[in-house]
Protein backbone atom coordinates (compact mmCIF):
# COMPACT_ATOMS: atom_id res chain seq x y z
CA UNK A 1 0.00 0.00 0.00
CA UNK A 2 1.59 3.17 -0.81
CA UNK A 3 0.11 6.73 0.43
CA UNK A 4 0.75 10.29 -1.06
CA UNK A 5 0.21 13.14 1.84
CA UNK A 6 -0.14 16.55 1.11
CA UNK A 7 1.41 18.96 3.43
CA UNK A 8 -0.90 22.38 3.90
CA UNK A 9 1.11 25.55 4.50
CA UNK A 10 0.97 25.23 7.99
CA UNK A 11 2.75 21.70 8.21
CA UNK A 12 -0.08 19.80 8.55
CA UNK A 13 -0.58 16.30 6.73
CA UNK A 14 -3.99 14.53 6.72
CA UNK A 15 -3.63 10.61 7.02
CA UNK A 16 -5.96 8.74 5.24
CA UNK A 17 -8.34 6.54 6.69
CA UNK A 18 -7.20 3.39 5.41
CA UNK A 19 -3.20 4.60 6.58
CA UNK A 20 -4.92 5.29 10.02
CA UNK A 21 -6.71 2.07 10.33
CA UNK A 22 -4.00 -0.27 8.87
CA UNK A 23 -2.13 1.55 11.71
CA UNK A 24 -4.13 1.50 14.11
CA UNK A 25 -3.58 5.50 14.94
CA UNK A 26 -6.14 6.61 17.02
CA UNK A 27 -5.26 10.21 18.50
CA UNK A 28 -0.82 10.32 18.48
CA UNK A 29 1.74 8.74 16.73
CA UNK A 30 6.01 9.23 17.04
CA UNK A 31 7.62 9.72 14.07
CA UNK A 32 11.85 9.66 14.27
CA UNK A 33 13.75 11.37 11.56
CA UNK A 34 17.35 9.77 11.51
CA UNK A 35 19.85 9.73 8.42
CA UNK A 36 16.53 11.49 6.88
CA UNK A 37 14.51 8.34 6.95
CA UNK A 38 11.43 8.52 9.02
CA UNK A 39 10.20 5.46 11.73
CA UNK A 40 6.74 5.82 12.42
CA UNK A 41 5.96 4.63 16.53
CA UNK A 42 2.82 4.06 18.06
CA UNK A 43 3.48 5.77 21.54
CA UNK A 44 2.87 3.20 24.14
CA UNK A 45 2.08 4.21 27.59
CA UNK A 46 1.54 7.98 26.22
CA UNK A 47 -0.63 8.78 29.83
CA UNK A 48 2.55 8.11 31.70
CA UNK A 49 4.99 10.03 29.06
CA UNK A 50 3.18 13.10 28.42
CA UNK A 51 1.52 13.43 32.24
CA UNK A 52 4.64 14.95 33.89
CA UNK A 53 3.01 18.63 33.71
CA UNK A 54 -0.71 17.24 34.71
CA UNK A 55 0.92 14.57 37.61
CA UNK A 56 0.86 17.19 40.39
CA UNK A 57 -2.22 18.76 39.25
CA UNK A 58 -4.32 15.68 39.14
CA UNK A 59 -3.13 13.94 42.12
CA UNK A 60 -4.02 17.17 44.33
CA UNK A 61 -7.64 16.69 42.47
CA UNK A 62 -7.47 13.60 43.04
CA UNK A 63 -8.04 12.58 39.45
CA UNK A 64 -6.30 9.71 37.88
CA UNK A 65 -3.07 11.12 35.30
CA UNK A 66 -5.36 9.31 32.41
CA UNK A 67 -8.36 11.28 33.02
CA UNK A 68 -7.04 13.97 33.31
CA UNK A 69 -5.37 13.71 30.03
CA UNK A 70 -8.62 12.81 28.55
CA UNK A 71 -9.93 16.02 30.15
CA UNK A 72 -7.05 18.01 28.81
CA UNK A 73 -7.42 16.68 25.26
CA UNK A 74 -10.93 17.91 24.89
CA UNK A 75 -10.39 20.87 26.34
CA UNK A 76 -7.69 21.49 23.04
CA UNK A 77 -10.41 19.88 20.76
CA UNK A 78 -13.15 22.47 21.59
CA UNK A 79 -10.84 25.21 21.38
CA UNK A 80 -9.16 24.43 18.06
CA UNK A 81 -13.02 23.90 16.77
CA UNK A 82 -13.79 27.36 18.13
CA UNK A 83 -10.84 28.74 16.59
CA UNK A 84 -12.35 26.95 12.81
CA UNK A 85 -15.83 28.69 13.06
Amino acid sequence: MQFYLKVSPKGQVILPKKLREALEIKDLLEIDLQDDEGILKKPEGIARTVAGCFRKQAEKAGVPVEQALDKAREMVIHEIAAKNR
